[in-house]
């Protein structure tokens, strides 16, 4: 009678569901885990660009607590100088035109005008 049961249709088609049923379940699992690794070594990358981060912002710490960086921020902002330095104050001429007023003036100039003032001057 076992032997019966083993090779009827009805045996054959609930082996063949509960197969089925398993062949699911492990392409799902497998699924997920995969999934879980991609999260894992995206996690991992940003760990890592945030460690660099980390790094780089204590190194800008150190620099602006340096005595190098206390000593620049002091001469540039509080004019301050050392024993036997002297400091020099150069100022720009008002009635000169800056170079940056210059290249504005000559961009607005037409391209033929341009030619024209490079060969023959004004």
């Amino acid at each position: 009678m076992p032997e019966k049961f083993i090779y009827s249709k009805y045996s054959i088609v609930v082996l063949t569901i509960v197969f089925l049923l398993l062949v699911a379940a492990l392409g799902r699992e497998s699924y997920f885990n995969y999934r879980t690794n991609q999260e894992i070594e995206k996690l991992q990358e940003e760990i890592d660009e945030m460690q660099k981060s980390n790094s780089d912002l204590s190194e800008m710490e150190k620099y602006f607590q340096s005595e190098e960086f206390l000593e620049k921020e002091a001469k540039l902002k509080l004019n301050l100088v050392r024993e036997g330095e002297k400091l020099i104050i150069v100022k720009q001429e008002e009635n000169q035109p800056s170079s940056e007023d210059v290249q504005n003036d000559t961009e607005n100039i037409p391209n033929i005008q341009k030619w024209w003032l490079y060969f023959f001057g004004k």
